[in-house]
């Protein structure tokens, strides 16, 4: 037997928070001895005989059982430990690896007669692009918008035809479908995919529509899609609450349809940051009077656009979709706005062309420079994060072993 321990001192506590127990007998006032006993006994493994005298408690703890409970409390912790450093790991590997989802601000906009469509296409990449494609056996001509990923090829991710018809994409979370009950339709995004179909089949939003009930969608929807018409009709397709793939409306006549990063069809999931607040802000004065103009649509372009640690504003162009004519900005500078008129460049003929060259030398150096010092910042922000996790799992990989070397 060991020399007794006073009061609550009969328990000195170790890494995690996990009871270091010493055998022998420690003596505390009733009732907080009783208490304590059961607290530093929370699996019941420790036996003890207990005896009262001089109104207190005395419990005497055996050292036969104490060892074995002290190893597993001791193999507990380790396994705690160990389980923190491989979670602690993994975050390091997604930090590491992550690429930010495209955000992006969508808007069609109607006054009259006059059909405006905006896009803000908020991503990484240095080098976007315009794809030019004259009318052919294939069908209307389009202008196509994108970017050149690292290995050459160029990806589009926004389109419009020389019948006003044109689409982009929004970022979102996943949505789930029902299954296809048709199993012979194809899948929407198998060649020819369904929005190369509706570029250069379509005329209209309702033969898009059309167009995309003879798709199936999958079993989970990524992102959706805004497509316009010269009409000034709208919709954004997305999936729906009930599994089914919606088609969310403008309403006919003057007034917009304005999409961002949530799913339009499930509201109640958005908005997620202040572009929507402000973009809605902008269209709803348009419908109060306001006068639109290509000027006004830059505006509100200029307004939501990203240069936050992780997302850069590549590219903004509203189309203007009555008159084939498109305003475009480079890399977040809008002191020169390019104007692309459609029929001037398919005349052109087919070619896909950096996006740089539709502005002055200053203006694209200007940008590319904006766009490198985020990119900057960016890895530095990573760099910062795996740096602060090593060291961290180095901490705790210490403290691990010197938690064994000292039993």
């Amino acid at each position: 037997m060991v020399n007794a321990i006073p009061g609550a001192r009969g328990c000195r506590g170790s890494l995690w928070g996990i009871p270091d127990l010493r055998p022998g007998p420690f003596s505390v006032d009733d009732p907080l001895g009783m208490v304590l006993f059961k607290a530093l006994d929370p699996w019941g493994q420790i036996s003890a005989d207990i005896s009262g005298a001089n109104g207190k408690s005395t419990v005497i703890i055996k050292r036969a059982n104490m060892k074995k409970t002290e190893h597993k409390l001791h193999i507990k912790g380790i396994w705690f430990q160990v389980l923190m450093i491989l979670v602690l790991t993994a975050l390091i590997a997604y930090a590491t690896l992550y690429i930010p989802g495209k955000s992006c601000t969508i808007f069609t906009v109607v006054q009259g007669d006059t059909v405006f469509y905006g896009n803000s296409e908020d991503q990484h990449n240095a080098d976007p692009v315009i794809g030019f494609f004259p009318p052919s056996s294939e069908g209307f001509g389009s202008v196509h918008f994108g970017i050149t990923k690292p290995d050459g090829q160029v990806n589009f991710e926004g389109a419009a035809n020389d019948q006003g018809l044109v689409w982009d994409c929004n970022s979102t979370p996943k949505g789930k479908l029902n299954p296809e009950p048709n199993p012979g339709k194809p899948y929407y995004l198998d060649h020819p995919n369904f929005l190369y179909t509706i570029t250069k089949k379509a005329a209209t939003v309702d033969e898009a529509i059309h167009i995309a009930k003879t798709y199936h969608f999958g079993e989970v929807l990524k992102g959706q899609y805004h497509i316009a018409d010269a009409n000034g009709d709208a919709v954004v397709i997305s999936a729906g609450a009930d599994g089914k793939v919606a088609f969310t409306r403008k309403d006919a006549g003057d007034g917009y349809l304005l999409s961002t990063n949530f799913n339009l069809a499930q509201p109640e999931n958005g908005p997620v940051d202040f572009r929507w607040d402000i973009a809605k802000e902008k269209l709803e004065a348009v419908v109060n009077g306001a006068v639109l103009s290509p000027e006004y649509a830059m505006n509100l372009m200029e307004s939501v656009h990203l240069e936050s640690l992780t997302t850069y504003t590549l590219y903004q162009n509203v189309l203007y979709l009555n008159a084939n004519k498109i305003y475009l900005t480079y890399m977040a500078q809008y002191n020169e706005i390019a104007q692309i008129d459609m029929e001037e460049e398919f005349a052109k003929g087919q070619r896909v062309v950096e996006m740089r060259e539709f502005f002055s030398s200053e203006t694209a150096a200007e940008g590319d420079a904006a766009y490198q010092r985020f990119e900057t910042r960016f890895k530095l922000a990573i760099i910062s994060v795996i740096t602060v996790s090593v060291l961290l799992i180095g901490l705790m990989v210490y403290l691990i072993n010197r938690r064994i070397t000292t039993r």
